[in-house]
């Protein structure tokens, strides 16, 4: 649909939810201010149903919140027009699209209302439920994998500019960054494997500090693993496997693999037997 058409029909609608809302609210008294206090709740709580409707549909968030912040530049900001306010009204929206599994956009509003941490924790689920995906042959896993690490970074790129960062939200976002670091060195691993760079993918398998395969280092502990991101340790049963099938393709010279596998099969066993006595 043409852009310009789209902005029309979209700027129709809003007229439209904003008189629906007047009329619910007492008409022509909620027009001149005049209408009782129920009538002005019920006014703002119809207007805010319309408005959360509007911004989820395609285009929505561009209409409403303009090209850029959080409503500043777009419509949304003539219904409501208090900074705080209207933020809760966008994190609201944020979690019914994470609920209704709209992530691109749930990830996107967050994003404009300087909610960095939450935004990287979204595209930390999906990153890790794509590369899980991927390690079982789902070929969309690739491109989907792609966008995201995009989006991450794109969203660490804002947040080093963005003026107002509370030192919890900062806290938040470095933990967020480490899991994608995290998540990130584990799709690499698997691109490697797949390629056929088998000996480059064990190499990159060595480096991961939550998973140590030197036979030479101690054994993972299980406070490690179990404080490692839900999302990370989703993914650990699969690397373990990709890493013991790089090991089947790999030549063994000098036995050194021999006892790197045992120590795989012991890992994997292990976190086998967790997932067991978990569910």
């Amino acid at each position: 649909m043409d852009l310009h058409i789209y902005i029309w029909r979209s700027a129709m609608a809003l007229e439209y939810y904003a008189q629906a809302a007047a009329a619910v609210g007492g008409g022509r008294l909620s027009w001149t201010g005049r209408a009782n206090a129920d009538q002005q709740r019920q006014r703002s709580l119809m207007l805010k149903q319309l408005l959360m409707e509007l911004l989820l549909r395609d285009g929505g968030i561009y209409f409403l919140l303009g090209s850029r912040g959080s409503g500043e530049e777009g419509e949304l900001t003539r219904f409501i027009p208090d900074v705080k306010t209207r933020q809760q009204f966008l994190l609201e929206a944020a979690r019914q699209c994470l609920e209704a599994g709209i992530y691109d956009k749930s990830i996107e509003i967050l994003k404009r209302i300087g909610a960095f941490s939450m935004a990287l924790d979204t595209i930390n689920k999906c990153l890790s439920d794509s590369i899980c995906a991927l390690s079982r042959g789902r070929l969309d896993g690739e491109s989907q994998t792609a966008g995201l690490v995009h989006s991450g970074n794109e969203i660490l790129e804002t947040y080093k500019y963005s003026p107002e960062i509370s030192p919890q939200e900062r806290e938040s976002v470095m933990e967020q960054q480490t899991v994608l670091r995290q998540l990130e060195a584990i799709l690499s691993i698997y691109k490697l494997a797949r390629a056929g760079h088998y000996l480059d993918a064990l190499r990159e398998v060595a480096k991961l500090p939550f998973l140590p395969l030197d036979p030479r280092t101690p054994d993972v502990t299980a406070d490690v693993l179990q404080n490692l991101s839900p999302y990370v340790q989703a993914c650990v049963p699969d690397i373990l496997k990709v890493a013991l099938s790089c090991m089947d393709n790999v030549p063994d010279s000098d036995g050194s693999l021999r006892a790197l596998k045992a120590k795989a099969n012991c890992e994997f066993s292990c976190k086998q037997f967790e997932e067991e006595l978990a569910t």
